[in-house]
């Protein structure tokens, strides 16, 4: 893997001594080098983030068709088609996966930020259909929060693909907490859908996912203060290591208990509403938060103090 030339890639903006004025008296920004920076390789964190993204996407069309009451056939017609779409470009990120070239891998990425630029505006039409009060407003069973909760997935996919596209790379830490404050709100969001989606007998489960609701809330905020305290310079501070295993350590825990459910829903040994591909769909992203912590705890024990 080529070197990164850090000064030519890390921004000024992130020492902004507009903010720091404000703050204290005094304040040297550090060197660029200073700042250890994300590392990665194109093709293979773009066929990755293509693999798991898609399939991802391609499920969400499936959820919400699912979830529309049965008169509004024009957005369950327009769920369906974007179901098709992203089953066809999950095929094409398999064959380019095969035989991955640069320029096949950046067709496939502008394919997949086009098509979930479109997708999120669709999200985003239905939301406002669903929160709206007159003509307008829709049924059905699709929650306001999964709305916006696979919304916020489908942005974070853009944002992945493009900063791949372009090349930017941004301070580790800034990345890290990036991470962390989007998969904490992700599993959060999982929690108290699972609640929700339980039969009301299943107390003991009922329990657990209040527990993991709250757990993840609190460890979003943590990571917001984090990003707070860390601004503008996203040095590598001691605290980010002990919070990262500590992110691992919950992600691990939550993703143990989904694949529980997940088995006990396809032996029918769980009373819920929650089909066994929607288990296994937030099964899986948590094992992609496990995986994420996993390489972020990677590169911060090659970074020197």
């Amino acid at each position: 893997m080529s070197s990164l030339n850090v000064s030519a890639q890390f921004s000024s903006g992130f020492c902004q001594p507009d903010c720091v004025q404000q703050d204290c008296c005094s304040f040297t920004c550090p060197s660029n080098e200073a700042v250890p920076m994300v590392f990665g390789d194109f093709i293979r964190d773009s066929i990755d983030n293509n693999l798991f993204w898609l399939r991802i996407m391609m499920e969400h069309a499936l959820f919400m068709r699912l979830g529309f009451a049965c008169i509004n056939l024009d957005l369950i017609n327009e769920a369906q088609r974007y179901e098709e779409l992203y089953s066809n470009l999950l095929s094409q990120a398999r064959a380019v996966a095969n035989a991955p070239s640069e320029q096949c891998v950046r067709a496939l990425n502008q394919a997949s930020i086009d098509l979930t630029m479109s997708f999120a505006c669709f999200k985003t039409m239905v939301l406002d259909r669903i929160i709206t009060c007159g003509p307008a407003k829709i049924g059905g069973y699709n929650f306001p929060l999964l709305i916006d909760h696979v919304r916020r997935e489908a942005i974070a996919f853009i944002g992945r693909l493009n900063a791949l596209q372009t090349g930017r790379r941004e301070p580790l830490a800034l990345t890290i907490i990036r991470d962390q404050t989007f998969w904490h709100r992700i599993m959060a969001d999982h929690a108290k859908f699972i609640l929700h989606l339980l039969d009301p007998s299943e107390r003991q489960f009922i329990d657990q996912a209040g527990a993991f609701s709250q757990l993840f809330d609190q460890k979003r905020m943590e990571a917001l203060d984090l990003k707070s305290m860390f601004e503008p310079n996203f040095q590598i501070y001691p605290i980010i290591r002990r919070f990262t295993r500590d992110s691992l350590n919950v992600a691990i825990q939550i993703r143990d208990f989904k694949a529980t459910a997940t088995q006990l829903i396809a032996d029918c040994e769980l009373l819920s509403v929650i089909p066994e591909l929607l288990a296994d769909h937030v099964r899986r992203e948590a094992q992609r938060f496990v995986e994420t912590m996993e390489r972020r705890l990677s590169e911060l024990a090659h970074v020197k103090n």
